[in-house]
């Protein structure tokens, strides 16, 4: 228990910017930096700025810079030695708190600043306006930190499957097969997980919708909440039109103790965990399931030697419906525990800042166990299309063995055994629903998505167009488990319908 080496998040920090105008509209790195001040006022040490030695920025989407994490180190007055700046995705906030400590851990850093933001709601408010955004747009390579793997195969690109609200609408569509719910049973499930989510957003001032709303809001099709991919309306979705940024300033416990950094302040991350399935959708094993989860949060569960049942306070990940549900699966935890999945009211009623997401979750964790010592608070994060896991378990004090990461290896047993169903390209024939969705374009599904199997079992995917009969049954009737023909089209890609 070396306090020189033990990491401690010492002062948080969250912004949110509501533009009507164009005197209101904030670039990222404009709207990161008042977020860092608040950390660091919130820790009572607001010239530890200034002395940050890692600079953690999350990957920005919603403006370009040549050098993101240098404009932050610019706005904040900081010169940091090691400045980071991560690939795309959601665990990036997560993964950035775990190699923080890591380097804490090794003594390597004393002072460090993770920080993330996006200004698209700005952005509309510039559409609106009539206007062009008046900032400096940069360009360059940048170098990143992370994971960079790719998300999509070949195949998923020519057919167009990239875009998140498709893809996880077939896992929706998948999952409901598997539990065995009628169309009604289900959209009544997600309309009230939102609904459940939404009275939490309404109580967090950062959220972007502090009103709460009912469940028949979330599950009746309006002007308001159009439909966007079946199952899904547009109030489910992650609400990515949002001004929102978040910080986390972090040190040594030795150096919070010099700086006289009041302790009920200190909240200790003392468990991370990183797991990832078969990376690509058309390889999963299932389109329902989400192994890598468990094992995520299990080997942060182990190095914080604790279970799952002592946690008191959980942050799923809810970019989409499905995705906290197939996470409660892969716990085995019962849909009546009492625990809500999120502290911050999700991302559909709290916002969905892209890959900044899990910090604002981290930085309300860390106010909730400073509110209630001896608590435990867990935060789960996704990349890409469930693709891969990064969790972290926090607390008011460290852990007595100190920071040191679990051994994954006996984590990744069962995932490194997980085989792909064998793919078929170009599939020709007969052919078998496993999930789809119907993508809506105005009021009525315009094209959709299959994933199938052949009579032989090979996995296969298609597209549906300019087949409306097909397309008014996959949203109105159960299709997954029946039948059709596949084929290929002129262009190159597979085209399904459904058998009269």
């Amino acid at each position: 228990m070396d306090p020189e080496r033990i990491p401690v998040i010492v002062g948080v920090g969250q912004t949110v910017n509501r533009p009507t105008n164009m005197e209101e509209i904030r670039e990222p790195a404009d709207l990161i930096e008042p977020s860092a001040r608040k950390a660091a006022q919130d820790a009572g040490t607001e010239g530890a700025l200034a002395e940050v030695e890692l600079l953690g920025v999350v990957n920005i989407l919603s403006w370009t810079y040549a050098d993101p994490a240098a404009r932050v180190a610019e706005r904040i007055g900081a010169r940091p030695r090691i400045p980071w700046y991560t690939s795309v995705g959601g665990c990036a906030p997560q993964w950035l708190i775990g190699q923080v400590a890591d380097k804490i851990a090794d003594g390597e850093v004393k002072v460090a600043l993770v920080c993330g933001g996006e200004s698209y709601a700005s952005r509309s408010t510039i559409r609106k306006c009539g206007e062009s955004p008046p900032w400096k747009r940069e360009t360059g390579t940048l170098d990143v930190v992370g994971d960079t793997r790719p998300s999509t195969t070949a195949i998923e690109d020519r057919h167009g499957l990239f875009v998140p609200s498709d893809i996880y609408a077939l896992f929706e569509n998948a999952r409901r097969y598997e539990k065995g719910q009628t169309l009604e049973e289900h959209r009544h499930e997600i309309a009230d997980l939102c609904a459940g989510m939404g009275r939490v957003a309404a109580k967090n001032p950062y959220a972007w919708f502090r009103q709460e709303r009912s469940q028949d809001e979330f599950g009746t099709v309006s002007a308001r909440n159009r439909m966007v991919s079946f199952p899904y309306s547009k109030l489910m979705c992650s609400m990515i039109s949002v001004d929102q940024s978040a910080a986390a300033l972090m040190m040594s416990l030795a150096e919070a103790k010099r700086r006289k950094i009041p302790e009920e302040k200190y909240v200790f991350p003392v468990g991370i965990g990183e797991a990832w399935d078969l990376w690509y959708v058309t390889h999963r094993r299932n389109l329902y399931d989400s192994p890598c989860a468990k094992a995520g949060v299990d080997m942060a569960l182990a190095q914080a030697g604790t279970r799952l049942d002592d946690v008191d306070f959980l942050d799923f990940y809810s970019c989409f419906p499905c995705v906290p549900r197939i996470v409660r699966d892969a716990l085995e935890m019962s849909p009546a525990d009492p625990r809500p999945l999120t502290v911050t009211g999700g991302m559909s009623s709290f916002g969905g800042p892209f890959n900044s997401y899990s910090l604002h979750a981290i930085c309300r964790m860390a106010e909730i166990l400073r509110e209630q010592p001896g608590k435990t608070g867990l935060v789960q994060s996704v990349s890409f299309f469930l693709s891969k896991h990064a969790v972290g378990v926090y607390r008011g004090e460290p852990s007595p063995a100190g920071w040191e990461r679990a051994d994954p290896k006996r984590f990744f047993r069962e995932l490194e055994a997980l085989k792909a169903p064998e793919i078929i390209e170009t599939p020709e024939g007969e052919a078998t629903v496993e999930t789809y969705t119907a993508g809506y374009q105005g009021e009525v599904p315009g094209y959709g998505f299959v994933i199938g199997r052949t009579p032989g079992g090979e996995r296969f995917l298609a597209r549906v167009e300019d087949d409306p009969d097909t397309l008014a049954a996959m949203t109105t009737e159960e299709v997954i488990g029946r039948k059709g023909k596949v084929w290929q089209s002129p262009a190159g890609t597979n085209l399904f319908s459904l058998h009269d």
